[in-house]
């Protein structure tokens, strides 16, 4: 079963018997299964959208740095954690806000926890990661890791090519 389906409006919603949470429109019949459908569905787009994971990108990559994969945990950690859930809470409610323009995330939220298990697994982590310190610290270690590594080893890469000589023309 699809988690989520996409629903083609009308120019016209009110002729085709439709009732209005905020502008995201449900049919009568369904409308606590349309309107999980409609918010998770957008709740999606917007996780995957550019401008999300560009913020959340930018973000890691301005403050990894300052994590370390040590058990203990320093006091910027909390400080810069805030700013994460505050950064990417604000774009996901703002754009949400955009898609539903009566959106409410405590109401999302309730239909996320009513029905966890009807959330794809990769929107569940990373609205887990917002709530979950733990795995947003893991998040930062990883990051750095992997950017680091990526950058130490394009020398070696390049080197390793050249080592076999210059291609002959």
């Amino acid at each position: 079963k699809q988690w989520y389906q996409r629903r083609v409006r009308a120019n016209s919603n009110d002729d085709l018997g439709f009732e209005g949470i905020g502008n995201c429109h449900t049919h009568k019949s369904n409308a606590n299964d349309a309107e999980f459908d409609t918010l998770i569905g957008h709740l999606q787009d917007v996780v995957i959208e550019d401008g999300f994971q560009d913020l959340q990108d930018k973000f890691l990559n301005e403050h990894c740095d300052e994590f370390e994969d040590e058990e203990e945990n320093k006091l910027i950690y909390t400080d810069i954690y805030n700013q994460y859930i505050s950064t990417l809470e604000g774009y996901i409610a703002d754009r949400m806000m955009e898609l539903c323009p009566n959106f409410k995330m405590s109401a999302l939220l309730e239909l996320i926890q009513s029905r966890p298990e009807e959330v794809d697994l990769d929107l569940f982590e990373t609205l887990t990661s917002l709530a979950d310190f733990s795995m947003f610290k893991e998040t930062m270690i990883n990051y750095k890791s992997q950017r680091d590594c990526q950058f130490y080893n394009f020398p070696s890469l390049l080197v390793t090519s050249l080592a076999g000589g210059l291609p002959k023309h």
